[in-house]
């Protein structure tokens, strides 16, 4: 009997324990990470190959380790190596000796969690596993994530020891730092401090010179610094310690103040931000059209009520040019027609390859969108080439008409002057007869003229030096006619020289008279006309 209880305990297995080894523990043990446990344990082995005096061994392994090389977490072998660290933190508080096997758990970890077989050894027949009686450690995390919601409240953590009636707690007030979160924006439309609800569309529209007050707010700890941004471009900014909103006042908004807006939060934490697309729409204005005439390559801007001439056959290339949002359309409308786009994708630009007789009259460009509406007219003139050429030829003849009409006027005015100097008075002299004389002639002007080229006229019939006396006589009385005519009457003057004259204040003539020899008087007929060589130079 004895040797077969011997075989069944080196066997091991069920039968092993029929024949006195069992152990009991709680299949599952849990714990709080951080915190000590103590798991009861207790065995019964067989009194085979052992006394009182022999000592028993204990060991506590973790499950899937190989109990004759490994190392265990817990035993009161001296001589075997522990795998925890530190060392102490599970020990095996139970003598084996007295059928004990509790295990002390301290400071426990989340990876501590597993499974755990206890192994006994006393004598030489006494070695045994308890594979089947294993035991499973959870450890438990006692989590508290704080919100930010929960910034400034109290904590208090207690641990009941229920058994001994004693009992402990200890209170901390949080401080919940976070990145800022909950960004929003928020509009006003009028100077009051109501304010719209956030909109999940981050656009806006709003009309030009309305009143616009936009907030942005963010919950953050630390306290998150605010900025207000266009595009690139910072619009302003909150202090560091501010109450966490910052606002954008836009008192009359323009088309410049379109754009893509940001608000920022930023914190040592971390940053948020948030976009908002702002519309300005306006009625169409600064309506312009430009034309671009052919062989030209500048444009020229047009005014409204201009007048636009264009020759018969010519092409003309208008641009009609305006600010709008929503964008205009464009048409143009010629004698209370509609025209045709030149191109369907712009409809600004008007090309009319060859200006024709139809196409005179008022043009116009209109500019509308649903908030207002703008147009520039023109008065399209066509200039036909059959008339250009027709009003170049009656111009010249008409041109020269008027010139020789004055011309005769001129000749008119010339002659009813010398008769009325014929008339003044001057006493009638002897009709002279052919004789050779020089006559020098001054007429000083601002701008004197050329002189005159000597002119020596020879008479038909050969003369006689007179005598002294009757030269010296006759010179006399011819110098003092022809010096009154001289100052007198200079004559008629060209159209150039009355202008010149009119110009200057004074004129100043002077005329000398050198008589080269006389002949005696010949008695005959008067005649109506009679003819005097002389020699002018003009000075």
């Amino acid at each position: 009997m004895l040797l077969l209880m011997l075989l069944a305990l080196l066997w091991g297995g069920s039968p092993a324990q029929d024949l006195g080894f069992s152990l009991q523990v709680q299949r599952v043990v849990t714990v709080q990470e951080g915190l000590c446990v103590r798991v009861p344990c207790t065995l019964s082995y067989p009194p085979l190959g052992w006394t009182e005096d022999t000592p028993a061994l204990g060991y506590w392994f973790l499950a899937g380790t190989d109990s004759s090389v490994g190392r265990p977490v817990a035993t009161n072998d001296q001589n075997r190596a522990v795998r925890t660290v530190p060392q102490d933190r599970f020990q095996l508080v139970g003598d084996p000796q007295n059928r004990n096997c509790s295990l002390l758990i301290r400071e426990a970890l989340v990876e501590d969690s597993a499974l755990y077989f206890f192994r006994v050894e006393r004598g030489r027949y006494v070695q045994y596993s308890f594979m089947k009686n294993q035991f499973y450690l959870q450890v438990t995390v006692l989590t508290l994530t704080p919100r930010p919601q929960d910034h400034g409240t109290h904590l208090t953590c207690r641990v009941d020891f229920s058994r001994k009636g004693v009992s402990t707690e200890r209170t901390i007030r949080l401080n919940v730092a976070h990145a800022p979160k909950d960004l929003v924006i928020s509009v006003s439309r009028a100077n009051t401090s109501a304010l719209e609800p956030p909109a999940h569309s981050p656009h806006l529209e709003a009309e030009k010179g309305q009143f616009l007050r936009l907030l942005c707010a963010a919950d953050s700890q630390p306290p998150a610094t605010l900025s207000w941004a266009l595009e690139d471009r910072v619009l302003s900014r909150s202090h560091p310690q501010g109450s966490g909103t910052l606002e954008l006042v836009l008192p009359g908004v323009k088309p410049g103040n379109s754009g893509c807006y940001t608000c920022r939060a930023e914190n040592r934490l971390g940053s948020q931000s948030r976009t908002l697309d702002l519309s300005v729409q306006y009625a169409p204005e600064n309506l312009r059209v430009m034309t671009l005439h052919a062989n030209r390559t500048v444009l020229e801007n047009l005014g409204n009520g201009t007048s636009l001439p264009v020759l018969e056959g010519q092409s003309l290339r208008l641009l009609c040019v305006t600010h709008s949002n929503p964008p205009a359309r464009l048409s143009w409308v010629l004698g209370g027609q509609t025209l045709s786009p030149s191109q369907p994708t712009d409809p600004g630009i008007l090309e009319l390859p060859q200006i024709e007789m139809e196409h005179e009259g008022d043009l116009t460009c209109q500019a509308q969108n649903p908030l207002g509406s703008q147009h520039v007219s023109l008065h399209l003139s066509v200039v036909y080439k059959g008339l250009v050429s027709k009003a170049f030829t009656n111009g010249t003849f008409l041109g020269i008409g008027i010139m020789t009409l004055l011309f005769l006027c001129l000749l008119l005015v010339m002659k009813t002057l010398k008769k009325k100097q014929t008339q003044a008075g001057t006493p009638p002299r002897p009709r002279a007869t052919r004789r050779s004389t020089i006559l020098d002639y001054i007429n000083v002007f601002p701008n004197p003229g050329p002189l005159a080229q000597n002119r020596k006229a020879t008479p038909s019939s050969p003369s006689q030096a007179p005598p002294p006396g009757a030269h010296s006589l006759e010179f006399k009385k011819n110098q003092k006619e022809l010096h009154v005519v001289a100052h007198t009457c200079p004559g008629p003057k060209s159209f150039t020289q009355a202008s010149e004259s009119e110009n200057n204040q004074e004129e100043l003539h002077y005329a000398t008279l050198h008589f080269l020899g006389l002949r005696p008087w010949e008695t005959q007929e008067p005649k109506d006309t009679y003819s005097e060589y002389t020699n002018i130079k003009f000075h």
